[in-house]
């Protein structure tokens, strides 16, 4: 059975920062998984959320996704869904716009997923997601 779980990428022109910024929030996003809990860290997002009350819009997005995908293919280490979705809150984080960080479960086969939404909808995400995935974990 093929599932697709990422849409095709973007052509956005980044700046040299952007990318920077990018690399940066893949590499934070990398050490937390590891280092912290997923508790620690939904703490540390929401404290962090609460000071960002624009919801980042979905051309901001854009650039903030293409950033971060772009970045990844530079780093060493297991990048996927989780890492990335991390990565696209904290670099939304560091520019002051906010979105919802989500992780979810789908059963028949069993897969777990992470998705960021804006406007309650998952964005760069295929159609059929919300009906195959529970969330588990929003913020």
């Amino acid at each position: 059975m093929k599932v697709e779980m990422s849409l095709n990428p973007i052509n956005v022109n980044l700046s040299w920062i952007d990318y920077l910024r990018g690399f940066f929030a893949v590499i934070v996003a990398y050490i937390a998984l590891r280092c912290l809990s997923v508790a620690r860290i939904c703490k540390i997002l929401k404290v962090v959320k609460h000071r960002c009350y624009p919801e980042i819009d979905h051309q901001e997005a854009d650039i903030v996704w293409a950033a971060v995908r772009q970045s990844s293919f530079f780093f060493i280490g297991r990048v996927a869904c989780l890492e990335l979705s991390l990565a696209f809150m904290l670099f939304a984080l560091t520019k002051g716009l906010s979105a919802t960080w989500c992780v979810g479960v789908a059963q028949e086969p069993f897969r777990a997923h992470a998705w960021v939404e804006i406007d309650r909808q998952p964005f760069r995400e295929v159609d059929y997601l919300e009906q195959h995935f529970r969330k588990l974990l929003t913020v």
